[in-house]
């Protein structure tokens, strides 16, 4: 299982760590890592970009997928052998979109469920725009105002954004919207103030 440092900072752009696996997937080479601080798709988002750097060469990762048992497969342009020691470096401006249009995404389905009781069944992040779909059989234009202002005021009041881990239990009576179909062990919550739990 992949050590996930982005999970404590979502801001952590350099680290090092240690090759622990090196296969042949998908017709292309997949490293795992004991730790990592690229982020892989999961959950509408997409993954980072970036580099390993081994022995002096700078080694492009091109994909980062998760995988059902908890390790995290880094795409590589080569072949690295287990045991080797690497340093990761994450695309900081994509990562920084990245985290800008996930978060903003989540205020604005927020805004929706406390509007009009409109959830978001689906979310899709690209690299120009970032769209969601709504459980609702029509949306006004006045509606998709509305929310957009409460989103947007959200966002200028700099609410505090807070991350903390809790047993799969205790989340089920928080009352979230939606819990992971394959969660096991403790569940990641982002906090955003007075607004929504993720």
């Amino acid at each position: 299982m992949t050590n996930r440092l982005y999970y404590y900072d979502s801001f952590l752009y350099d680290f090092d760590a240690r090759v622990v696996e090196s296969l042949p997937r998908e017709g292309r080479h997949a490293i795992v890592l004991d730790r990592t601080a690229f982020y892989p798709t999961s959950g509408g988002q997409v993954h980072d970009l970036g580099v390993l750097i081994a022995d002096g060469r700078q080694i492009a990762i091109t994909e980062v997928a998760d995988e059902e048992d908890g390790r995290i497969l880094h795409f590589a342009a080569q072949e690295l052998p287990v045991g080797m020691q690497i340093h990761g470096s994450v695309d900081a401006a994509r990562r920084r979109d990245h985290v800008q249009q996930h978060s903003g995404q989540h205020v604005l389905s927020a805004a929706f469920i406390r509007l009009f009781n409109m959830p978001t069944v689906s979310f899709h992040m690209g690299e120009e725009s970032c769209t969601i779909d709504l459980e609702t059989a029509g949306l006004s234009t006045t509606q998709a105002q509305k929310a957009e202002l409460l989103a947007n005021e959200v966002i200028a009041e700099d609410r505090p954004v807070g991350i903390r881990f809790v047993p799969l239990e205790e989340a089920r009576q928080l009352g979230l919207r939606k819990l992971p179909p394959r969660q096991t062990g403790d569940l990641r919550l982002i906090d955003i103030t007075e607004l929504v739990q993720l």
